[in-house]
C-alpha cells in the first residue's frame, strides 16, 4: 500500500514504520473513498433525504449534502488545511457537524470529533494532544470555547447550514463563496481518517487513530451482519464523536444510501414518535435506553410501528431477563452486538438468526479467538480471553503528533472473557479489566478510588460496579475513615462531584471499618459485594 509523507511525519522518529496497516484476508477487501461514495449518491439519488434532524426540524438530501461537503473540502484547502492535517470539531449532533465531519474526510484531512459534554479540562487536553490545524465549533454550544488552548489553530464558528441572513464570518456563509470544483483528494486506504477518544477508562480519555481502510471496514461489518440496505432509515441519538454511532449509523447510511435520523439526545417522551413519524426501520439501542423504556412503559407495540425491523443493543451487556421482558412488553425484536472503540463491532447477531444471551458470531472483517492464559485457542464451551484481529482495528493510540503507540494487529486483547458454542456464537462471561460499564460508558474503578482517597477524612477506599436496573451497572465507593472523622455520605458524594465527570460519580459511598484485601494486598471484590448486599438490606 502507498504510504504518504504526511503519515511518516505522524509516526514520529522512533515509531516511523512501526504502525503498519495490512489488508486482512478476512472478509471483503472492498474500499471506496468517500468522494466516490458521495458523487455516486448525488448522481443516483440526489433528492433522497440523507439526514433528518428532529431537534433542528431540518433535513438534507444526498445532493445538497454532497455539494456542501465538496465546498467545505475546497474551503479547507483555501485556508491552508492540507491532506494529512488535523481538525477538531466541537458540536452537538446536527447536520452541520456532519458536513464538517464528512467534508474533512473527503479532503483527506484527519477528523477529531470531541464530545462537548466532556469536562473542559479534557477538551483542552485533547486539543493540545491533537494539535489541530483548525477547530470548528457550533454557535449553539453553551459557551464560547475559544478560550481553550489549541496551539496555533484557527477557529471557525458555524450556525445553521440553511439559515437566511447568516453572519458573514459564519462557516456556512463562507461556503457560499467557496470553490464548487470537484474535490481533488482521493484518500487512499492507508491514509489516516479519524482520531476518536474513548469515554475515559482512566482520568483522561484515550485517543485512537484509524486508516480510511479501517473505518470503511468497521462500517461494512454491521451492514453485512444487520442486512442494511438503501431502503433502511436508521435512528441514532448518541454523540457523533463516539466510535459506535460512527460505525453503526453515520457511516453505514453513507455506504448504503440509507437515511439517518440523528437526534441530539435520547428522549423517552419522543422516542416512539420518532420511530413512527420518520418510519424508522432500525432503531439503535443501548441497555440503558432499553431499561428506561421498561421502567416507564408506554402503550406502544411493534404493531403500531409497521416500518420498524428491529432495535439493536450494544456498548454494554444486556441481561437475558431485560431482553426477554422488552420483547414481551413491546414486541420489538432486539439484535445484540458487541464491540469496542479500538475494534469496531467484533460480533453480532443477524436479524434472522438470533441467540438469546449471545453477542453473535464474529463480524465480516473480524477474527475472534478464545485463548487460555498460555495463548492456546480453546474449543467450544470453554471460557477464555477474547483476542481479535482484522482489517477494521484501530492502528494506534494517539499521544501526540510525534507519538503513536501501535495497537497489535495480529491479536488485540480487549479484556473480555468469553466462550463460544458449536455454531460459533460468542457469549461474554466476564471481564479481565477492572472496568465498570455504566450505560455503555466505561469507568475505571481506580479513578473513583483515587478520588475518594483525596478526601481528607478517608484513610482507604475501594470501588465496585454493582447491578442497576437502568444503567446496567453503576459504581459504588467504599471508604475506611481516619480516626475521629465522621463525614456524611452526602459530603463524600459532593467531593466526588467536584472532582469527577458527572457520570463517574458513585451511586453511593459505604463506610466500612476496613476495606477488605486479599493475601496479595489487592481489594477483595467478593467481600465488597457482600458488604454492599448487607448495606442494601
Amino acid at each position: 500500500m502507498r504510504k504518504k509523507a504526511t503519515r511518516a511525519s505522524l509516526d514520529g522518529g522512533a515509531l516511523a514504520g512501526a504502525v503498519s496497516h495490512p489488508v486482512s484476508d478476512l472478509g471483503s477487501s472492498a474500499y471506496t473513498d468517500p468522494n466516490t461514495l458521495f458523487e455516486s449518491h448525488a448522481r443516483r439519488r440526489p433528492g433522497k433525504v440523507f439526514i433528518e434532524s428532529p431537534d433542528q426540524g431540518s433535513r438534507i438530501t444526498f445532493g445538497e449534502f454532497e455539494a456542501l461537503t465538496r465546498r467545505f473540502a475546497n474551503f479547507l484547502a483555501s485556508e491552508g488545511v492540507r491532506v494529512g492535517d488535523r481538525i477538531s470539531v466541537l458540536s452537538d449532533n446536527g447536520i452541520e457537524a456532519l458536513v464538517v465531519f464528512w467534508g474533512a474526510l473527503r479532503a483527506g484531512v484527519i477528523v477529531n470529533p470531541i464530545n462537548v459534554e466532556i469536562r473542559e479540562k479534557h477538551v483542552s487536553q485533547i486539543l493540545q494532544d491533537v494539535a489541530p490545524k483548525a477547530v470548528f465549533w457550533s454557535r449553539e454550544l453553551p459557551s464560547d470555547p475559544r478560550g481553550l488552548r489549541a496551539g496555533g489553530a484557527s477557529w471557525f464558528a458555524f450556525g445553521t447550514w440553511n439559515a437566511p441572513n447568516t453572519a458573514g464570518d459564519d462557516l456556512f456563509a463562507r461556503l457560499g463563496g467557496a470553490s464548487d470544483a470537484p474535490v481533488a483528494a482521493r484518500p487512499a486506504r492507508s491514509d489516516w481518517s479519524l482520531i476518536d477518544y474513548t469515554s475515559g477508562t482512566t482520568d483522561a480519555p484515550k485517543g485512537a487513530i484509524w486508516t480510511h481502510e479501517a473505518y470503511y471496514a468497521m462500517c461494512e461489518s454491521p451492514i453485512d451482519r444487520l442486512e442494511l440496505t438503501d431502503a433502511d432509515t436508521i435512528l441514532d441519538y448518541r454523540h457523533f464523536s463516539w466510535s459506535s454511532p460512527q460505525i453503526l449509523s453515520v457511516g453505514p447510511t453513507l455506504l448504503t444510501g440509507a437515511t439517518l435520523v440523528l437526534a441530539r439526545k435520547f428522549s423517552q417522551a419522543r422516542f416512539f414518535d420518532w420511530l413512527r413519524d420518520y418510519r424508522v426501520t432500525v432503531a439503535v439501542g443501548i441497555p440503558t435506553v432499553i431499561n428506561m423504556l421498561l421502567a416507564r412503559p408506554v402503550a406502544v407495540t411493534k404493531a403500531d410501528l409497521p416500518a420498524l425491523r428491529f432495535m439493536t443493543s450494544s456498548t454494554a451487556p444486556l441481561s437475558v431477563e431485560k431482553h426477554v421482558e422488552f420483547e414481551k412488553t413491546y414486541g420489538i425484536p432486539i439484535v445484540q452486538l458487541a464491540g469496542g472503540t479500538e475494534t469496531g463491532f467484533m460480533c453480532g447477531n443477524s436479524p434472522s438468526h438470533r441467540k438469546l444471551g449471545s453477542i453473535g458470531r464474529p463480524t465480516l472483517n473480524m477474527r475472534v479467538r478464545i485463548l487460555d492464559d498460555a495463548g492456546h485457542e480453546l474449543p467450544p464451551g470453554q471460557e477464555g480471553e477474547m483476542v481479535v484481529s482484522g482489517r477494521q482495528l484501530a492502528s494506534a493510540y494517539w499521544q501526540g503528533p510525534d507519538k503513536l503507540v501501535p495497537i497489535p494487529q495480529d491479536g488485540f486483547r480487549n479484556g473480555d472473557l468469553a466462550r463460544r458454542d458449536d455454531e460459533g456464537y460468542v457469549y461474554i462471561t466476564g471481564r479481565k479489566k477492572d472496568i465498570i460499564i455504566k450505560g455503555g460508558v466505561n469507568i475505571a474503578s481506580l479513578e473513583i478510588t483515587n478520588c475518594l482517597l483525596e478526601h481528607p477524612d478517608v484513610a482507604d477506599a475501594g470501588t465496585l460496579g454493582v447491578r442497576d436496573d437502568i444503567y446496567g451497572e453503576v459504581p459504588v465507593g467504599f471508604v475506611a475513615l481516619r480516626p475521629g472523622r465522621s463525614p456524611r455520605e452526602a459530603s463524600l458524594l459532593e467531593h466526588c462531584g467536584a472532582k469527577l465527570v458527572a457520570f463517574k460519580v458513585p451511586a453511593a459511598v459505604v463506610v466500612v471499618d476496613a476495606v477488605p484485601k486479599n493475601a496479595n494486598g489487592k481489594i477483595d471484590r467478593d467481600a465488597l459485594a457482600a458488604i454492599w448486599q448487607q448495606a442494601r438490606r
